[in-house]
Protein backbone atom coordinates (compact mmCIF):
# COMPACT_ATOMS: atom_id res chain seq x y z
CA UNK A 1 0.00 0.00 0.00
CA UNK A 2 1.70 3.27 -1.17
CA UNK A 3 0.41 6.00 0.95
CA UNK A 4 1.40 8.04 4.21
CA UNK A 5 -1.40 7.03 6.67
CA UNK A 6 -1.09 3.67 8.68
CA UNK A 7 -2.88 0.62 7.51
CA UNK A 8 -4.64 0.14 10.48
CA UNK A 9 -5.99 3.36 10.36
CA UNK A 10 -7.67 2.78 6.56
CA UNK A 11 -8.77 -0.58 8.23
CA UNK A 12 -11.02 1.07 10.44
CA UNK A 13 -12.36 3.86 8.32
CA UNK A 14 -13.37 1.37 6.34
CA UNK A 15 -15.48 -1.07 9.31
CA UNK A 16 -16.84 2.06 10.73
CA UNK A 17 -18.43 3.18 6.93
CA UNK A 18 -19.55 -0.14 6.37
CA UNK A 19 -21.22 -0.47 9.95
CA UNK A 20 -22.44 3.23 10.39
CA UNK A 21 -23.68 3.58 6.88
CA UNK A 22 -25.18 -0.12 6.38
CA UNK A 23 -24.98 -1.83 9.93
CA UNK A 24 -22.92 -4.65 7.78
CA UNK A 25 -19.39 -5.44 10.12
CA UNK A 26 -16.61 -6.50 8.04
CA UNK A 27 -13.55 -8.21 9.36
CA UNK A 28 -9.71 -7.87 7.54
CA UNK A 29 -9.09 -11.16 6.59
CA UNK A 30 -5.17 -12.24 4.38
CA UNK A 31 -5.47 -11.85 0.86
CA UNK A 32 -7.17 -15.73 -0.70
CA UNK A 33 -5.95 -15.80 -3.85
CA UNK A 34 -8.41 -18.96 -5.12
CA UNK A 35 -11.21 -17.45 -3.06
CA UNK A 36 -11.06 -13.82 -4.62
CA UNK A 37 -10.44 -15.66 -8.17
CA UNK A 38 -13.49 -16.97 -8.41
CA UNK A 39 -15.54 -13.60 -7.91
CA UNK A 40 -16.42 -10.81 -9.90
CA UNK A 41 -16.60 -8.08 -8.60
CA UNK A 42 -17.96 -4.07 -8.42
CA UNK A 43 -15.10 -1.50 -8.06
CA UNK A 44 -15.08 1.83 -7.20
CA UNK A 45 -12.60 4.17 -7.27
CA UNK A 46 -11.81 8.22 -5.95
CA UNK A 47 -9.36 9.87 -7.13
CA UNK A 48 -7.26 12.72 -4.60
CA UNK A 49 -5.58 15.60 -5.90
CA UNK A 50 -3.67 19.15 -4.51
CA UNK A 51 -0.84 18.61 -2.09
CA UNK A 52 -1.02 14.51 -2.11
CA UNK A 53 -2.03 12.99 -5.55
CA UNK A 54 -3.51 9.84 -5.21
CA UNK A 55 -6.39 7.21 -5.58
CA UNK A 56 -8.51 5.23 -3.33
CA UNK A 57 -10.43 2.30 -4.95
CA UNK A 58 -13.22 0.24 -2.67
CA UNK A 59 -14.47 -3.00 -4.49
CA UNK A 60 -16.67 -5.90 -3.47
CA UNK A 61 -18.59 -8.92 -4.42
CA UNK A 62 -21.11 -8.84 -6.75
CA UNK A 63 -23.52 -10.33 -4.14
CA UNK A 64 -22.24 -8.10 -1.29
CA UNK A 65 -22.67 -4.73 -3.73
CA UNK A 66 -26.39 -6.47 -3.90
CA UNK A 67 -26.97 -6.85 -0.52
CA UNK A 68 -25.12 -3.31 0.50
CA UNK A 69 -27.82 -1.36 -2.13
CA UNK A 70 -30.56 -3.08 -0.58
CA UNK A 71 -29.67 -2.20 2.89
CA UNK A 72 -29.18 1.51 1.68
CA UNK A 73 -32.12 1.99 0.23
CA UNK A 74 -34.12 -0.49 2.01
CA UNK A 75 -34.97 -3.36 -0.45
CA UNK A 76 -34.50 -6.93 -0.47
CA UNK A 77 -31.31 -7.75 -2.42
CA UNK A 78 -33.46 -9.27 -5.07
CA UNK A 79 -34.77 -5.68 -5.61
CA UNK A 80 -31.85 -4.17 -6.19
CA UNK A 81 -31.27 -2.85 -9.76
CA UNK A 82 -27.80 -1.69 -11.15
CA UNK A 83 -28.37 1.38 -10.91
CA UNK A 84 -28.52 1.29 -7.05
CA UNK A 85 -25.67 -1.17 -6.89
CA UNK A 86 -23.64 1.49 -8.68
CA UNK A 87 -24.72 4.25 -6.54
CA UNK A 88 -24.06 2.69 -3.06
CA UNK A 89 -21.00 1.84 -3.95
CA UNK A 90 -20.09 5.22 -5.44
CA UNK A 91 -21.25 6.42 -1.96
CA UNK A 92 -19.70 3.61 0.08
CA UNK A 93 -16.45 4.48 -1.93
CA UNK A 94 -16.83 8.26 -1.92
CA UNK A 95 -16.75 7.56 2.32
CA UNK A 96 -14.07 5.97 2.44
CA UNK A 97 -12.07 8.00 0.15
CA UNK A 98 -12.79 11.61 1.80
CA UNK A 99 -12.35 10.08 5.41
CA UNK A 100 -9.24 9.18 4.35
CA UNK A 101 -8.49 12.48 2.32
CA UNK A 102 -9.49 14.19 5.75
CA UNK A 103 -6.35 12.28 7.12
CA UNK A 104 -3.50 13.65 4.34
CA UNK A 105 -1.90 17.28 5.23
CA UNK A 106 -1.97 19.65 2.80
CA UNK A 107 -5.12 21.14 0.63
CA UNK A 108 -6.74 18.18 -1.17
CA UNK A 109 -9.63 17.41 -3.00
CA UNK A 110 -11.40 14.28 -3.83
CA UNK A 111 -12.83 13.55 -7.49
CA UNK A 112 -16.51 11.89 -8.14
CA UNK A 113 -16.44 8.04 -7.59
CA UNK A 114 -16.35 6.33 -11.40
CA UNK A 115 -17.78 2.82 -10.80
CA UNK A 116 -17.45 -0.01 -12.98
CA UNK A 117 -19.65 -2.78 -12.96
CA UNK A 118 -19.02 -6.79 -13.00
CA UNK A 119 -15.19 -6.66 -13.21
CA UNK A 120 -13.12 -10.04 -12.91
CA UNK A 121 -10.84 -10.02 -10.33
CA UNK A 122 -7.89 -10.42 -12.68
CA UNK A 123 -8.95 -7.01 -13.89
CA UNK A 124 -9.09 -5.70 -10.29
CA UNK A 125 -5.33 -5.27 -9.41
CA UNK A 126 -2.77 -7.14 -10.95
CA UNK A 127 -1.12 -7.35 -7.89
CA UNK A 128 -3.56 -8.64 -5.50
CA UNK A 129 -1.51 -8.42 -2.39
CA UNK A 130 -1.40 -4.59 -2.32
CA UNK A 131 -5.47 -4.34 -1.68
CA UNK A 132 -6.31 -4.44 2.20
CA UNK A 133 -9.09 -7.45 2.05
CA UNK A 134 -11.93 -7.68 4.62
CA UNK A 135 -14.62 -10.52 4.67
CA UNK A 136 -18.82 -10.34 5.31
CA UNK A 137 -20.71 -13.05 5.55
CA UNK A 138 -18.69 -14.22 2.59
CA UNK A 139 -18.60 -11.64 0.13
CA UNK A 140 -15.50 -9.69 0.02
CA UNK A 141 -14.21 -6.08 0.16
CA UNK A 142 -10.86 -4.99 -0.55
CA UNK A 143 -9.52 -1.40 -0.65
CA UNK A 144 -6.57 0.18 -1.65
CA UNK A 145 -4.57 3.57 -1.89
CA UNK A 146 -2.41 4.39 -4.96
CA UNK A 147 0.00 7.39 -4.30
CA UNK A 148 0.15 8.82 -7.40
CA UNK A 149 -2.66 7.62 -9.63
CA UNK A 150 -4.83 10.88 -9.27
CA UNK A 151 -4.97 10.44 -13.57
Amino acid sequence: MSAEIPTAKLHEITKNVWSMVLGFRIQPVKFDAGKAGAQEFVLGKVTISGTWQGAVTLGCSTNLARRAAAAMFGKLPAEADAGEIRDALGELTNMVGGNYKTLLKGDCKLSVPNVLDTVPFVAVNPAPPEHEWFECDGGMVLVNVLKGAAR
